[in-house]
């Protein structure tokens, strides 16, 4: 069942994109596109993990990851100031970097062993949800949106030898994926520089949780994305 819902929520996102694409050709409201890149910044990236001789070790992921993605703006209504519509979009973050591992082997009188872990993690997502888009002087206008996410992540591990008081444990390198439904939130400012274009910044904010069971477990993925951002009218 899990496995449908993806697909199904993939194809509402691109129905309702279609059907928004024709309302718009009955107004007078160009549909708007942007493009942005920026960090997000990783609220709660701990998990727990079993690979340390049987015993649970905490790990951190990376704190930040650099990303960026496409949005659409298909107006449905407003006014000669401000309009409103459905806003559909997506984007994909990824890093490859040493994660801190931290965990106790031999039980209670066991020892604290750290250690690095080459890992690559990659995130992309596709949102549909409503924006409402004002100006607030002839040249500035700002935005706001919000709506349920898809998110799709994939973790890779790579092996490890990690010595221990105990001996050398081999940590198998290893892959896991998952998907989930979360929300997305964005807002911006944007200045038209010429007719039609519009640089800008923005913060976007994604939450999710990603099952990665076959690696680290369940971990939170959360945070702001803080961006630079070109719209531009086609």
């Amino acid at each position: 069942m899990k496995s449908l819902l993806p697909l199904t929520l993939c194809s509402a996102m691109l129905g309702l994109t279609s059907l928004a694409t024709h309302a718009d050709q009955e107004t007078e409201y160009a549909p708007l596109y942007q493009g942005f890149i920026g960090n997000l910044q990783l609220d709660d990236q701990s998990a727990s993990w079993d690979k340390l001789g049987g015993e649970i070790a905490d790990v951190e992921f990376p704190s930040s990851m650099l990303g960026g993605g496409l949005e659409a703006e298909y107006a449905w209504g407003g006014s000669d100031t401000w309009r409103w519509g459905i806003n559909p979009g997506g984007s994909i973050s990824w890093k490859s970097s040493d994660t801190r591992v931290s965990g106790v082997i031999g039980g209670d009188n066991g020892a604290v062993i750290r250690f690095d872990l080459d890992n690559g993690l990659f995130l992309g997502e596709m949102h549909l949800g409503a924006y409402v888009r004002g100006g607030l002087a002839p040249k500035l206008a700002a935005y706001a949106g919000a709506g349920p996410m898809l998110m799709y992540g994939k973790l890779e591990l790579e092996d490890e030898e990690v010595a221990a008081p105990s001996g050398t444990i081999v940590v198998n390198g290893s892959e896991a994926s998952d998907w989930d439904v979360g929300y997305y939130a964005r807002a911006g400012l944007d200045y038209r520089y010429a007719k039609g274009k519009h640089l800008g910044f923005g913060v976007r904010y994604m939450s999710a949780e990603l099952d990665f069971s076959d690696t680290v477990g369940a971990i939170d993925i959360e945070g702001p994305q803080f961006v630079l951002t070109f719209t531009t009218k086609m």
